[in-house]
């Protein structure tokens, strides 16, 4: 199911940015809580039984995980200063590894298809109510 392999994605994208640490101690946790907010939805998805509950609440923590970064994006500059600590003379942290405005563009993408994913998934399989003339 390719909503699991997003889902997936953004497990493995959220442990990057809290492993890099690139941006301190708190941010590290709240990119691990969010990890851990991404497996409570991969675990619901891969359970047996009716899977139009975990899409749908997976529709929406993608949404709203999505929400979240871009509104991280501005803090992490440095909000009104516009100072960065990589911009101060460090070496600047590359998208690859999961940390910096790369890695959390990266994963407002995966978060966006995941739900796109799921709001087809959704529509393809609601009970349509259809009338036909007597």
């Amino acid at each position: 199911m390719l909503i699991v392999l997003g889902v997936a994605a953004s497990v493995v994208l959220h442990a990057r940015m809290a492993l890099a640490g690139a941006h301190g101690p708190g941010w590290s946790v709240l990119m691990g809580v969010m990890a851990l907010l991404c497996l409570s939805c991969l675990a619901g998805l891969v359970r047996a039984g009716d899977p139009a509950g975990p899409v749908r609440m997976t529709m929406g923590m993608a949404l709203a995980m999505a929400l979240g970064h871009v509104l991280l994006l501005p803090l992490l500059a440095g909000g009104a200063h516009g100072a960065h600590a990589h911009h101060g003379g460090a070496a600047p942290v590359d998208a690859a590894s999961g940390a910096g405005h790369g890695g959390m563009l990266l994963v407002v993408g995966v978060e966006l298809a995941v739900a796109a994913v799921a709001v087809v998934w959704i529509r393809r399989h609601t009970l349509r109510i259809t009338y036909q003339s007597v």
